[in-house]
């Protein structure tokens, strides 16, 4: 009769005891997951912004390339122009010549910087976009990633 008293205390005692609701916070199993996939999302977005980086970098090489050629092709001919304008020079019988020798000489010298400047200009905008092209595509996924949880 003991032992039927104490298992009736011990029911009464738990019937007693509220009763609480499952946990509405992050369980371990749920933390994981949400570990993982973030790490997932962020490996990914890491990967991107490499390839991104990867691309405008052969992209900056490209230009430099050509733009290093348009260098070189402008001291070329300024060379040549000074050789021939030097050659000419002692060459010269009066003082006239050596005047229209040098004339001639700084036109050419201005001309080319014109052409030479505008062409360098016209490859550094083209290297611009080309350079900005794939990190601004990468810079625009990336503010819609940010951009999609402050929607929802």
């Amino acid at each position: 009769m003991a032992k039927k008293s104490a298992n009736k205390r011990a029911a009464a005692a738990t019937a007693k005891l509220p009763t609480r609701p499952a946990p509405t916070w992050p369980t371990a199993r749920g933390a994981a997951e949400g570990l993982r996939t973030g790490y997932e999302d962020l490996a990914t977005q890491g990967k991107d912004t490499l390839s991104a980086l990867v691309a405008a970098n052969a992209a900056l090489t490209q230009a430099l390339e050509r733009m290093s050629l348009e260098f070189v092709s402008l001291a070329r001919a300024a060379v040549e122009s000074a050789a021939a304008t030097g050659a000419g020079l002692v060459d010269a019988k009066s003082f006239e010549d050596v005047v229209a020798l040098q004339y001639d000489f700084t036109k050419g010298c201005v001309e080319r910087l014109i052409v030479g400047g505008a062409r360098l200009s016209e490859l550094g905008l083209k290297a611009a976009s080309e350079v900005y092209e794939p990190l601004g595509a990468r810079a625009e996924k990336a503010l819609d990633a940010l951009r999609k949880p402050l929607a929802e």
